[in-house]
């Protein structure tokens, strides 16, 4: 390219950028790099109780349906959407990765969990804690591996392929029915070879939440590892994982807790992340790197799971919803889920046709 046609590309390009940035509709948006702290309104007059219609107004969901699917996929409100956005244009306006906002969101869910910052990875999704989880243990032929027959396809595949691989055991207890005696049938099922202890700390199946402080207390007796599959319980409900001391607690958050579609979290015990090395090594893994000398020494710190370059923007999405959660308070939320759930289940109960699994 000569010195001219260079000059006119410089001058061509810039002139674009600038008006793209000047007519652009989302100009406006890539400024918002603080958005997820903005205050929504919405409390009612009285300034102490919860407007849920205003709540519902924040969400862009379609008129013409009826959403009951979050268990499986939640709806991210305006302030998770636009901030999602932000982000994608700030990163691309300034050709950062922006691992500051990641940080930032990481000690937002810790807080919001209760939990040390340094024991939480970020995660795409609740299976990927699973699988580092699974894969991370040093499990071998004969060991038992303890789930419920509720287990989500992610909390439940991780174990069995290892069964198919290398020769565990997958013990299945069938609980439907029976979550009243979960904690009976799994002490009646723990031998000298449990070495695991997979359970949801609410089904996917029947929304049933089980007596997981009392689980994890049976493991450490035990002696055996506790893997809690928290994402039906993260935004619907309080999580406090200094109370509980699970060894290990997974979650997506793009269910209750609203985040963008691809987030999870994966909470390691303190043990197990001195001792265990990563499934994986990379840049961000990295305590120590010297590649002449062949030195690699991976951190102690659970971000040592998030390697290479991962999504700011959907992170910095999580962070926006943890903000809205907090701001309509996660005791008000658990409280309007049991209320519409015993309206629901009164009204269907009427009908002679259905039967309720749910207990």
């Amino acid at each position: 390219m000569n010195k001219q046609s260079r000059r006119y590309f410089i001058k061509d390009k810039l002139w674009k950028g600038f008006l793209l940035t000047f007519f652009s509709p989302f100009s406006s948006m890539a400024k918002m790099d603080h958005l997820s702290h903005e205050k929504i309104d919405v409390l009612n007059a009285d300034g102490e109780s919860i407007d849920w219609k205003k709540v519902k107004k924040q969400f862009t969901l379609t008129t013409s349906r009826k959403h009951f699917n979050t268990a499986s996929i939640g709806p991210s409100p305006l302030k998770v959407q636009e901030t999602t956005i932000a982000t994608i244009h700030r990163i691309n306006k300034h050709a950062i990765e922006d691992h500051k906002v990641v940080e930032q969101t990481r000690i937002q869910l810790a807080k919001f969990i209760n939990a040390n910052p340094e024991q939480l990875a970020l995660t795409r999704n609740a299976t990927e804690g699973m699988n580092n989880i699974a894969r991370s243990i040093e499990l071998k032929r004969g060991d038992e591996v303890i789930i419920t027959s509720e287990e989500h396809i992610g909390g439940s595949a991780p174990w069995i392929t290892l069964q198919n691989e290398i020769g565990i055991k997958v013990i299945v207890i069938d609980i439907l029915g029976k979550e009243n005696k979960a904690i009976d049938l799994i002490k009646s099922s723990i031998t000298n070879q449990t070495k695991v202890i997979s359970i949801s700390h609410i089904t996917c199946t029947t929304g049933a939440i089980l007596p997981i402080k009392r689980i994890i207390k049976l493991c450490k007796k035990h002696q055996i590892q506790s893997v809690i599959d928290g994402t039906q319980a993260l935004g619907q409900i309080s999580v406090n994982l200094k109370q509980l001391q699970p060894d290990f607690y997974i979650a997506s958050c793009h269910k209750w807790l609203f985040g963008p579609k691809g987030t999870g979290i994966l909470y390691l015990n303190q043990e197990f992340l001195n001792n265990t090395p990563p499934l994986f090594a990379g840049a961000y893994t990295d305590q120590k790197f010297n590649l002449k000398k062949g030195i690699y020494e991976y951190k102690s710190h659970a971000s040592r799971y998030e390697y290479g370059t991962i999504n700011a923007p959907i992170l910095s999405g999580v962070g926006a919803s943890v903000d809205f959660i907090d701001q309509i308070g996660i005791h008000h939320i658990e409280n309007r889920g049991r209320q519409l759930a015993q309206r629901f289940r009164k009204k269907i109960a009427q009908n002679k046709n259905i039967t309720i699994l749910t207990p």
